[in-house]
């Protein structure tokens, strides 16, 4: 009896610690990738950089938006600024990114997985 406790114990612990924070990597990579512009917080810098709230992001169209992070956005005449494309980021690293996004910041989020990200590279024009 005291062995199916202390099995049961662990299994609970280990079910409930790992949805503590489903999102950590794509935390990371945001901190590592974006949060130097947009601000470790997602509020931007003002009319340069964009903040990352529910009315710009396009978490509702995750399409556009691994498109946006995969290819950036050409210069902006009004601020001078660009936003650089990341060509680095694996359709791995994107999902766990967009999803962390989408939860953080997002009004509806959904969750997108790998083979969809692939899908929405293959429909990404390059600038």
């Amino acid at each position: 009896m005291k062995y199916i406790l202390v099995i049961l114990t662990v299994a609970v612990t280990l079910l409930t610690r790992c949805q503590q924070n489903p999102y950590s990597q794509g935390k990371i990579i945001y901190q590592y990738y974006c949060g130097n512009c947009h601000m470790e917080d997602g509020s931007g810098l003002g009319r340069l950089i964009p903040p990352l709230d529910s009315s710009r992001l396009t978490i509702s169209e995750p399409q556009k938006l691994v498109c946006l992070i995969r290819n950036g956005r050409p210069l902006n005449p009004e601020t001078g600024q660009s936003m650089p494309a990341n060509l680095t980021l694996n359709e791995v690293e994107l999902a766990n990114l967009i999803n962390y996004l989408g939860a953080e910041y997002g009004l509806k989020f959904q969750t997108i997985q790998v083979d969809q990200v692939k899908k929405m590279l293959a429909g990404c024009h390059s600038r």
